[in-house]
């Protein structure tokens, strides 16, 4: 009972292919290496069971090692494989690229070729067009002339016929003569008219400058009475001014002549008693020389005087501000 217990292999289960990968990174490298690691003494006293269930784990793991390895060529072959495909495909892409650019470019070239053969086509007949608008002119100019030799012709004839003949004018000279006439008729309007336009012109500007004659008339005159105006309150302030001045000056020389007589007069008898007196000098000299003696104080008196004038009107003054 417990022999055939024993030596009934254990259930074994299949791998499943996802889990046979990481089954035997997992468990592949830690049984051999146990295996290896037990001396033949420990496999003796394990026992015969386990060592049918190590083999059989071993050989279970060289099958899954074996089989991963297939899968792993045959992933490798695939590789290889879309790697060759991979490259076809990039050297006939490579190969229709250039075959484009080289279509391209002579699609390019025929372009550039049948463009300059357009351009060598339009020059020609540009050169043409011009060579025929300059015939067209020459027979447009030498048509012109002819008509008006063959006018001047007809016209010369029929003044002349005119002329010989004024009252028998030609039939084919009636419209002519209307019309001759009707323009004489139309330039004499015209003159009159122009003629009346400048009498107008004219007559507008006299009464313009007439107009403008007035207002400088009338500007004059009101710039001659300010003038007046002007002179008559620059002869009043002259006036007025003159009386100040005359009134001033007449002060001053009153001021001067009072100074100078009491110069004169105070002085006098002083000196004349000092000299007569105290000095008892001669009554000729004690009377006449403090005359002179007064007489040229007051001449000193008078140029120091005028000398503080100069001065004073000479020196500059200063001006008084503005009141702000």
């Amino acid at each position: 009972m417990t022999r055939s217990s024993e030596e009934r292999p254990p259930e074994q289960r299949t791998p499943a292919p996802d889990e046979s990968q990481p089954s035997t990174d997992q468990h592949e490298a830690p049984s051999a290496s146990t295996l290896r690691s037990w001396p033949a003494s420990q496999l003796r006293e394990a026992g015969p069971s386990q060592a049918r269930n190590l083999q059989r784990q071993l050989i279970l793991l060289r099958e899954e090692n074996k089989r991963l390895r297939n899968e792993l060529a045959e992933q490798q072959a695939e590789l290889e494989r879309l790697v060759a495909a991979y490259n076809a495909q990039q050297a006939s892409f490579d190969e229709e690229l250039a075959a484009l650019k080289e279509g391209h470019q002579r699609q390019i070239e025929q372009y550039q070729a049948h463009l300059r053969d357009m351009l060598a086509e339009n020059r020609q007949l540009q050169a043409e067009k011009q060579r025929i608008q300059e015939q067209y002119n020459e027979l447009q100019k030498n048509y012109q002339q002819a008509v008006e030799e063959e006018a001047h012709k007809m016209i010369a004839e029929a003044a002349n016929t005119i002329i010989m003949r004024p009252e028998h004018v030609p039939s084919l000279l009636q419209d002519v003569k209307k019309t001759i006439e009707l323009q004489i008729r139309q330039e004499e309007d015209e003159q009159a008219a122009a003629t009346l336009y400048l009498i107008r012109d004219a007559q507008r500007r006299a009464r313009q400058l007439e107009e403008e004659l007035a207002r400088e008339r009338q500007q004059i005159a009101s710039e001659r009475q300010q003038l007046v105006q002007m002179q008559q309150s620059i002869r009043e302030q002259a006036e007025l001014r003159y009386k100040t001045l005359a009134s001033h000056l007449g002060g001053r020389w009153s001021l001067a002549v009072t100074l100078a007589v009491l110069l004169l007069l105070v002085p006098l008898p002083v000196l004349q008693s000092l000299f007569y007196f105290v000095l008892h000098l001669s009554l000729a000299f004690s009377l006449y020389v403090p005359i002179l003696i007064c007489l040229g104080l007051v001449g000193l008196f008078a140029r120091v005087r005028v000398a503080m004038a100069t001065y004073y009107s000479s020196a500059p003054h200063k001006s008084p501000r503005p009141k702000t």
